[in-house]
């Protein structure tokens, strides 16, 4: 599914303010200091640029006072996208789809400076959603793009090409063919080996090996669960969105995106012991070729939610979720959007109000965030809404990635940090929001995910995982709450005796 059909089918943006100085008047606030990005990251020398009324803006937290400034002349744009070196911005005008247009309206791809200032040229026209090619010099940029949008039977990638252009001198060179056998609008990954995209409307995400995949691509997200009652292992599609290339230089076969939620799994008459349920975009994952889920991230917890029964239309923040997620060219780090829908009494009426009102840094190998930027105007007539972030943090010049980091899925990771984090900090081992008598239930799995042991009974306030886990040996275990059969924790125990 692409960002243009997401959107319809969840949440619009609203528009933000701009004016035409080089600092542009939006209700917006840098969040990060130089120091929290150092300790972050090792290093404040990093770019973010993101889209409001499609209009481009960048921060530069390199500077010595870092302030969000509108960049010159991108306007009517979206899909930006940073080089490797943070020196260029690549983007995209004329039309927001990434397939299944009807629009006779032609996309047109362009590169300038990542700075407020600047001069466009033109990259290629008949062209859609610009990235950037990793692995290439940085006085020579190369630029990836899709010829097409058309989605036959709903498939995305079966028309145009995906080709690539190198820029000399800021001159744009011949193209060439990446791949001529359809349009990939996700990206190309660090060893130039595997394209990413997207089937509008279709239940997958896909990868493609254009070295060895013989023109077939490998659907990613079908995910293995267990089977209610019998506890096999099944496995079931889920809908995906916001496809990312890899910027991995060791695992290359892999991609960043979020999900349609677990709603599949239960149809299907499934659960997934180390997940749970979760709702559509309210988590990241990193899956690889061979369809397997790497990690999974979930929201950052700085952003606290009201029930909409606790609503009283003052503007409470009531639900969130991930926006436009995109792997940075550091193999550690992405940017995505966070997206939170406001509740408000207008007239008599209750109004819901949704922006994209922050961009996060997130941390793909401790599941950490910083935020960038966040707004300043949460008021029922907000329009500031921060759209299609790309970050750019740079890489050392030894850098040498961590070659075990992906190396293994969230079954055979036991702390990888994926269990939901809504368990009680003051008491990591009892039941959240459950009264005393409360029909609950507790069942405890292996690190491998299988069954060990299920009972239900009334809540007591010593019912812990600790007397359900004495029967077991010394090990890692995984222990499931669900309350009433609705609500689920799941917490990572370990045994020492």
């Amino acid at each position: 599914m692409n960002k243009t059909m997401r959107k319809i089918a969840v949440w619009a943006a609203l528009p933000c303010l701009i004016s035409t100085a080089a600092n542009a008047a939006i209700s917006a606030r840098i969040t990060a200091t130089q120091a929290k990005l150092d300790s972050a990251c090792g290093t404040h020398n990093i770019k973010v640029v993101f889209m409001c009324q499609n209009t481009g803006y960048i921060v530069d937290f390199s500077q010595a006072t870092p302030q969000i400034q509108q960049m010159a002349g991108v306007t009517n744009a979206y899909y930006p996208t940073l080089s490797s070196d943070g020196q260029w911005v690549a983007y995209q005008t004329g039309i927001e789809t990434e397939g299944n247009s009807t629009s006779p309206i032609k996309g047109k791809i362009w590169m300038r400076e990542a700075a407020a200032t600047g001069t466009a040229v033109q990259v290629a026209d008949t062209a859609y959603v610009p990235r950037f090619v990793q692995n290439t010099p940085a006085a020579l940029p190369e630029i990836v793009y899709s010829t097409d949008v058309s989605c036959p039977q709903n498939i995305c990638y079966s028309l145009g090409k995906t080709l690539k252009k190198q820029i000399a001198n800021k001159v744009p060179q011949a193209a060439q063919v990446v791949y001529g056998q359809g349009s990939y609008y996700g990206g190309l990954s660090w060893d130039n080996r595997y394209l990413c995209s997207g089937w509008d409307g279709g239940p997958n995400g896909f990868i493609l090996d254009v070295q060895n995949g013989n023109g077939t691509p490998r659907a990613v997200h079908t995910m293995r669960v267990k089977k209610n009652g019998t506890n096999v292992d099944t496995f079931v599609s889920v809908g995906v969105c916001n496809i990312s290339r890899p910027a991995s230089r060791v695992f290359t076969n892999s991609m960043l995106y979020f999900d349609f939620g677990s709603g599949n799994i239960a149809s299907a008459g499934c659960n997934h012991p180390l997940l749970g349920s979760w709702l559509l975009h309210t988590k990241l994952f990193i899956s690889r070729y061979d369809s397997e889920d790497l990690r999974v991230y979930d929201m950052p917890s700085d952003q606290k939610l009201v029930s909409i029964n606790d609503a009283n239309g003052n503007g409470e923040p009531v639900a969130k979720e991930w926006d436009f997620p995109e792997w940075s060219d550091h193999p550690y780090y992405a940017a995505a959007s966070l997206l939170v829908d406001r509740l408000f009494q207008v007239s008599g009426d209750w109004k819901h109000v949704q922006n994209r009102t922050a961009i996060y840094l997130v941390n793909l190998k401790d599941s950490s965030y910083t935020k960038l930027v966040e707004s300043t105007d949460t008021s029922y007539t907000s329009t500031t809404s921060f759209m299609y972030p790309f970050v750019n943090v740079a890489v050392p010049a030894n850098f040498v990635e961590d070659s075990t980091w992906l190396s293994k899925t969230i079954w055979e990771r036991a702390s990888n940090g994926v269990l939901n984090p809504n368990v009680s900090r003051g008491n990591k081992n009892s039941l959240l929001n459950a009264n005393k008598g409360t029909m609950a239930t507790m069942t405890v799995y292996s690190v491998l995910g299988q069954k060990l042991m299920s009972t239900s009974m009334p809540v007591a306030s010593s019912w812990t995982a600790t007397d359900a886990l004495k029967p077991f040996k010394a090990g890692i275990y995984f222990v499931g709450f669900s309350i009433e059969g609705k609500k689920q924790q799941i917490i990572r125990w370990v045994k020492t005796r």
